[in-house]
Parts: structure tokens; sequence; C-alpha cells
């Protein structure tokens, strides 16, 4: 009979809807303390290799959630990544990701405080194997402690948005864009040119080489077409010689 040493969570007899689920797992622990950061009621008898797990059925998928995480070993590899940054803002490369667990773009919460960014990413990490929900509740937590909420930082992007967004403003970035573009067009341009004048010194080099290589055969064809044509004089050259 397997040993269970551990015992954690509330007693059975207060859980409601009540499921059941007994596996093997080495990381019995990471997943009561997960259920326990998520508030999701369970009881749960474990040791180093398995675990007997009876929770409130109406968190079937949070808990599905957090044992499919814990199992996935991303959350070490998550720790090595942050670990082998050799800067101070290791934590800071999970921005994005953290702006996708609060469906914002990332540029809004780049738009805070430095350490406000880090505050996010630790809690991000600190939770990353609860639910989804929990996660988002404490990341809104923290964001709402330090006086802002996600949804005045979202207002506040937009209140921005529609200052830039006067004629005068679209007026100027299409000035902008059209500058930008004949630029474009010029250096596109100088460089085609640069390429023909490149391309036409080499073919006349090429043709300057092909009409010396001519001119040299004719001499030589020349010069052999006088030495058939004159035996006598190449034979009084023969005999001039000592």
């Amino acid at each position: 009979m397997t040993d269970f040493p551990y015992i954690s969570g509330v007693d059975v007899g207060t859980i409601s809807n009540k499921e059941f689920a007994r596996f093997e797992t080495t990381k019995a622990s990471d997943i009561v303390i997960a259920l326990d950061k998520s508030s999701i009621p369970f009881s749960a008898r474990f040791g180093d290799s398995e675990i007997v797990l009876t929770y409130d059925g109406r968190y079937k998928e949070e808990v599905e959630e957090i044992i499919a995480k814990v199992s996935s070993g991303d959350y070490e590899a998550l720790l090595r990544e942050i670990r082998e940054k050799k800067d101070n803002n290791g934590y800071l490369i999970l921005l994005s990701e953290v702006a996708d667990v609060l469906n914002t773009p990332v540029g809004t919460l780049k738009a805070r405080p430095v350490d406000l960014q880090e505050m996010l990413c630790k809690t991000y990490v600190d939770f990353w194997l609860c639910d989804t929900y929990t996660i988002q509740r404490e990341l809104d937590r923290i964001l709402s402690v330090n006086g802002r909420t996600l949804s005045d930082m979202q207002e506040h992007e937009h209140r921005d948005y529609q200052a830039n967004n006067t004629p005068e403003k679209r007026e100027k970035v299409a000035l902008d864009d059209a500058a930008h573009q004949m630029s474009v067009i010029r250096n596109a341009e100088d460089h085609r040119m640069k390429a023909e004048q490149m391309a036409n010194e080499t073919a006349r080099t090429a043709y300057i080489t092909r009409e010396m290589r001519r001119k040299n055969a004719e001499e030589l064809r020349r010069k052999q077409a006088e030495s058939k044509s004159n035996p006598q004089r190449d034979e009084r050259e023969r005999t001039k010689r000592p």
C-alpha cells in the first residue's frame, strides 16, 4: 500500500461536487501550492511519487490546467531563462506574456514605470503554475494597488490617441509619409543608376578586351599568311644567319 506522509487542503466533508484524481507525479507539492494560491477547495494526500486529490468539480478546468502546467516542465525552463539574463531586468523579458494574460498591448505596460513592470513580471512568475483567472486577478491587484487599473491605463491610451488624431496631426503624418516615400524612391533610383553604370562599364571593358583579342588574332593570321606567301625570302633570311 502506498504511503502518503503529507496531507493538505480542507476537510473532505466541506467540498461540494466532489471530483477525484489519483496519479503518479514527483511534483505533488507544486500542484498543492498552486491549488491553494488559486483558492480552489481541495483535499490532497501525497508522497514523493503519487497524489490522491479530491476537489470541487466546479473548478475542473482550472484543476486540469494547473496539473498540465506542473507536468509540462515549462516552469523550470522559465526560471532558467530568467536566471541566464546577465542584467537586472531578467524578469522584463516576460512583459509581453503579461500583456497577453491581461489582454492589452505590451506598449500600454511599457508606458508604466520600470519598477511596476518588474513587479508585474515577478507576480506573473510567482503565480505561473496557477490557473489563468488567478494570474489575471493578481496582476490586476498589482495595478490597482499602484493607483491605476488596467481600464484606466487603456482609457488614458485612448485619450492620447484622440489627442493625436486631429486634422493637423493627420496632415503632418501624411506629409511625413509622403516625404519618406519620396526618399525611398530617390534611393531606389540612385541604386538603379549606379547598377546601370556598373553594368555599362563592365560591358565596355569586355568589348575592349574582345577587340584586342580580335586584333591580335588578325595580326597573327596576317603574319602566318605572309610567311607562307614568301618562302624564298624566308630561305634568304635563314642563309644569312651565321
